[in-house]
């Protein structure tokens, strides 16, 4: 379905049978790639994050999430941006929605299984972020946001992460521990090449598995392509055609 998000600057594409045919392909063809890590290793908690915001790692997370989820996998989608959460505006979830934060300060038994949402017309399951926080990086930090991860790890084949832009706060750098792989998305005009090489190494620091490079928002026919989107390979580079502002 592709319909623009209410409150959103730009629209929100999201793969369907009315998007654009490069867009959804653009996806599959991600999705084919993350399926080949997973065969050969573990892979299946994956981090979305970006350099600095309007880069598009919601859009793409949301996406991701979604693709995966039309191939029959059992996908759940959290929201771990703590500091400009739009997951919830994009999927129309009302942010008073118990989420994220609240599971890791209840002592309740079935906090999580309270706080995931089934998404009905999209087949993913997500846990939205909740309240906010004055303390988002150490909260993330903490052994009970550990102890949450490794059960949707054995509830779900995918856990699609949506996290703060890594140059802008250390949140993303801190969940590196409980993720398999890092997707870092970059956007021409938006992503400088400063700006993507110091996300790299801030990632790198921690030991992240730096899985690829998204590039999203990229113009086609700014370039004199016909096919809409292109591959090029660095360590691992994919790209959408999208709009969006998160």
């Amino acid at each position: 379905m592709s319909k623009p998000a209410k409150s959103s600057r730009r629209k929100l594409f999201t793969v369907g049978s009315d998007a654009p045919f490069q867009f959804t392909e653009a996806y599959k063809s991600l999705r084919t790639n993350l399926e080949f890590l997973s065969a050969s290793g573990n892979c299946k908690t994956i981090l979305i994050t970006s350099s600095v915001p309007e880069e598009g790692k919601t859009n793409v997370a949301v996406n991701l999430a979604i693709t995966l989820a039309s191939s029959g996998k059992r996908v759940v989608l959290v929201d771990c941006d703590m500091r400009k959460s739009a997951v919830s505006r994009y999927l129309r979830i009302p942010r008073s929605r118990t989420g994220l934060t609240n599971v890791i300060t209840s002592h309740e038994e079935n906090a999580l299984s309270s706080a995931l949402i089934r998404m009905k017309d999209t087949g993913i399951t997500v846990l939205p972020v909740g309240t906010i926080p004055p303390n988002p990086a150490e909260l993330l930090a903490s052994s009970a946001t550990e102890k949450i991860f490794k059960a949707l790890q054995n509830a779900f084949d995918y856990v699609i992460v949506d996290t703060p832009p890594v140059s802008v706060v250390t949140d993303a750098a801190v969940l590196c521990r409980v993720a398999d792989g890092v997707l870092l998305v970059v956007r021409p005009g938006v992503t400088t090449i400063q700006g993507a090489q110091l996300s790299k190494k801030n990632l790198e620091a921690v030991h992240a598995h730096i899985l690829g490079v998204i590039m999203n928002g990229y113009n086609a026919k700014k370039t004199g392509r016909r096919d809409g989107y292109s591959y090029a390979y660095s360590y691992g580079y994919y790209d959408s055609k999208q709009e969006t502002d998160e």
